[in-house]
């Protein structure tokens, strides 16, 4: 059987992964006129129609859903294959402990993707706001939220976030937020768990570098994490300032949106942690393959 070329196949699976032909082109290091190509020449190869081109994004038709989890496990079966040459097998237990709240907002959304690549690879994904030692062997990866010092482990920068406000689309129809003085008007949620050394996080600092009283709005309401503060922010019961990583499912679903066009750098950032030995083991290796090509995907703007 003549097979169509890999890059082909490549740029269909990214496509169909994540959703579009710019997310694609970002993770494969192309352009999207590229990845439209390749799609294009398998969808000629095969004689049949992968995606439903929408003026929204992408669709995959019922050839191209067919065919997905197909080309999902051909590509899990080289990554084996690949990680049984490297010094090891995959087949076995990871555990991940991530920060709570992108464990739950960013991480568990996307996780479902990575078993069905890699279905030998037993996740345990745990939220532990107590950062577990990874010379213990009970902890593989950590992926914490920080400034980034991890003495006697190796680390990776994952991602770096933005910050800007955020409301429920409803809360918009009572009351107008098109300037930041408009916020006289809105409850304000605030995240009491953010650091000293995390400004950007607090309100106060916002309202100050737009010129208004910090104190003001007097309405407002306290949360003791982010996972709280994005549930009460899509609840409209105010605005709240929401992290990219965290908000993206909600802002592309509609359940949020982001009333005032600016953002700000966020303090911390996203880590990749091991140890030294994690490092070289296979199935950490092909879980940050995985997880970086995830963040590619994302635009943090």
């Amino acid at each position: 059987m003549r097979l169509p070329p890999l890059n082909a196949i490549r740029a269909f699976e990214a496509a169909a992964r994540l959703g579009g032909f710019v997310r694609a082109a970002n993770e494969l290091n192309v352009t999207p006129a590229a990845v439209s190509h390749q799609v294009k020449s398998l969808e000629a190869h095969l004689g049949i129609q992968l995606f439903n081109r929408q003026p929204r994004g992408l669709e995959l038709t019922s050839a191209g859903q067919e065919l997905l989890p197909e080309i999902s496990r051909g590509f899990a079966h080289f990554a084996r294959a690949v990680g049984a040459l490297s010094g090891g097998q995959l087949a076995g237990r990871l555990t991940v402990n991530a920060a709570p709240s992108l464990a739950t907002l960013w991480l568990v959304p996307r996780l479902g993707s990575f078993i069905q690549a890699y279905p030998d690879i037993r996740v345990r994904l745990l939220a532990a706001d107590v950062a577990p030692d990874l010379h213990l062997g009970k902890v593989d990866i950590r992926i914490p939220y920080g400034v980034g010092t991890f003495p006697g482990l190796k680390s990776r920068l994952l991602m770096r976030d933005t910050v800007f406000p955020v409301c429920a689309p409803s809360l918009l129809n009572h009351k107008p937020l098109r300037r930041f003085s408009d916020l006289r008007h809105h409850t304000l949620l605030h995240d009491i768990a953010i650091g000293t050394d995390e400004p950007t996080m607090t309100w106060a600092r916002w309202l100050r570098d737009a010129g208004l009283d910090a104190g003001a709005p007097e309405a407002h309401v306290e949360f003791g994490n982010s996972i709280l503060l994005t549930e009460a922010a899509v609840r409209g019961q105010g605005v709240a300032l929401g992290r990219m990583a965290l908000v993206r499912n909600h802002l592309e679903t509609g359940r949020l949106v982001r009333p005032l066009k600016v953002s700000q750098p966020g303090d911390y950032a996203y880590f990749f942690v091991t140890t030294e030995a994690g490092a070289e083991r296979p199935r950490v290796k092909v879980f940050l393959d995985w997880i970086e090509r995830q963040v590619q995907g994302d635009n943090f703007d």
